[in-house]
């Protein structure tokens, strides 16, 4: 178990950190990883302040029901998560599926997502661990960001998004996060594909076609590696609790 854990931070602490000498990182000076990622996280309330945002108010058994989530994915896996804070969970009412972080539990959600793709509470969950992984370990690029007074839903996404080699690590470990919170850990493969399957609906959040294929590839030859076949598992969408019905009934009355 040490053994385990030990690969797993150099991983991600090799995940979190290697873009820095990527010739495209924003040159921060004398900043430290830290003011970059506080100046991110400072970003969250900016795009909610954007009218254009618009945010959908969740009841508070959706509340609830979010916040359970994500105790459960960190309060099982304490050992690589911080759990800095009680999570802030977005629900943004915009056709265009997308899902992302910022530092700090921050989570941002499209109605459009949940509405046409996340009908299944194993997806739901698959997609929302590794926002959790990123988000608890700041595994975020440095970019360059000019202070506007706003930003718009296009340049967070761009700004949250991974290169590629970084964002199959994040799909591995988010497999033993979930995998060891008790959830269904071959439902992640099911993620990647939904978003490879549909290259234009997921263009922004993507950034490149021809790399959901190769990361669909790769994760399958990974799931091989864990003695599992990685075949298309077909998700029961009645196997979903209540809460979760509750939440998708909340996002489409809007209210």
């Amino acid at each position: 178990m040490k053994k385990f854990y030990k690969i797993l931070f150099l991983l991600l602490a090799s995940c979190s950190t290697q873009d820095a000498t990527r010739s495209d990182a924003l040159n921060l000076g004398v900043l430290t990883s830290k003011d970059y990622s506080d100046h991110l996280a400072s970003l969250g309330p900016t795009y909610l302040a954007n009218d254009s945002n618009q945010e959908i108010k969740l009841k508070k058994e959706s509340s609830t029901y979010l916040n359970e989530i994500y105790e459960r994915i960190v309060t099982n896996n304490e050992s690589l998560l911080k759990h800095e804070g009680g999570p802030h969970f977005h629900i943004i009412d915009n056709k265009t599926p997308f899902i992302f972080s910022l530092p700090k539990s921050q989570f941002f959600i499209s109605s459009g997502l949940m509405e046409k793709y996340l009908k299944s509470e194993e997806l739901f969950v698959a997609a929302i661990s590794a926002e959790v992984l990123k988000s608890e370990r700041n595994i975020y690029e440095k970019n360059t960001i000019i202070p506007l007074g706003f930003i718009s839903n296009e340049q967070l996404i761009r700004l949250s998004r991974l290169h590629p080699e970084n964002k199959y690590r994040v799909n591995e470990w988010s497999y033993f996060v979930l995998k060891r919170a008790g959830f269904d850990a071959t439902a992640y493969l099911n993620w990647i594909q939904v978003q490879n399957r549909n290259p234009l609906d997921f263009s922004l959040y993507l950034g490149d076609a021809v790399g959901a294929s190769r990361e669909e590839l790769l994760f399958k030859n990974f799931m091989s590696k864990q003695g599992i076949s990685a075949i298309e598992k077909k998700l029961n969408e009645a196997n979903s609790s209540k809460s979760f019905y509750k939440l998708l009934s909340n996002i489409a009355s809007k209210k």
